[in-house]
């Protein structure tokens, strides 16, 4: 699979890194959980084949992307997207998000409806409400706080990987403890604040739109998945064998479970 390291430059100046793989005809924009980066779609694009091209930013203070000197908001990082399409000479993309990059992928579908063919929503959710922003709210003051990040490391890493959580021999469990503490905990608490605004995008008029949750999600439960697909007109709903991560950890049977969505577009 041919990989690519390229940047963007945004609106406000900064660089944005982005990654480009394979070079087939059907372009997905691929956008990333918190604490990661876009190298982790590399397995899912082996596994989708030659016939696809995946684009896959860092964003901001994620990878190779520095957090910079704006104030972290939805809106801005799906500029930061639409930054990249610019310099790609892209017109419009199929956008496929997870967690809070499936919330980055609502802010864009929102902010440049003309820009966006059709959207996949995985292990996220569209809206927050009033107890949600209060627990939202209150992770992000707890990784903020002196040795917060530490503490709330064992509990994301069991939220996003279960028990194999304990299993320090699993390279993607090494990868993801690495890039959350490399993180810190100032970026990953001002994109918890900027994860609660997710509702404000919400749109009459949405893309075609898939809705994929894990059938072993242990961070975004059942229920939102289910209520997020109930929110946007004419979405699918699909479960994949996985947990919250399903996509990273197996990127063949989320690649069956998005395939016959994707060969149905009227896009290509």
């Amino acid at each position: 699979m041919t990989e690519t390291l390229q940047t963007a430059t945004t609106a406000d100046g900064a660089t944005i890194a982005y990654q480009q793989f394979g070079r087939g005809p059907r372009l997905i924009t691929c956008l990333h959980s918190l604490a990661l980066d876009g190298s982790w779609y590399a397995p899912l694009a082996e596994a989708l084949g030659d016939d696809y091209r995946l684009l896959a930013p860092d964003f901001r203070g994620h990878g190779m992307t520095a957090r910079g000197g704006s104030a972290i908001t939805l809106g801005l990082i799906a500029g930061d997207v639409a930054a990249m399409w610019d310099t790609e000479n892209v017109e419009s993309s199929v956008v496929l998000g997870i967690s809070l990059g499936g919330m980055v992928a609502q802010a864009v579908s929102g902010s440049f409806p003309n820009r966006v063919d059709a959207q996949i929503l995985m292990a996220t959710r569209g809206a927050y409400d009033e107890e949600a922003i209060r627990g939202t709210s209150a992770r992000a003051a707890e990784v903020r706080a002196p040795n917060g990040l530490e503490q709330a490391e064992e509990m994301t890493m069991h939220r996003w990987f279960g028990d194999a959580s304990r299993n320090e021999a699993d390279p993607l469990v090494r990868k993801a403890r690495e890039q959350f503490r490399n993180a810190g905990g100032n970026t990953i608490g001002a994109y918890f604040d900027a994860m609660t605004e997710v509702g404000t995008f919400h749109t009459d008029s949405p893309p075609p739109t898939l809705v994929v949750g894990g059938d072993d999600d242990r961070s975004t439960p059942r229920a939102v998945i289910e209520q997020l697909a109930a929110s946007i007109t004419g979405a699918e709903l699909r479960f994949a064998e996985g947990g919250h991560l399903a996509a990273f950890d197996n990127p063949r049977e989320v690649a069956a479970t998005v395939r016959p969505f994707l060969e149905g577009l009227d896009c290509w």
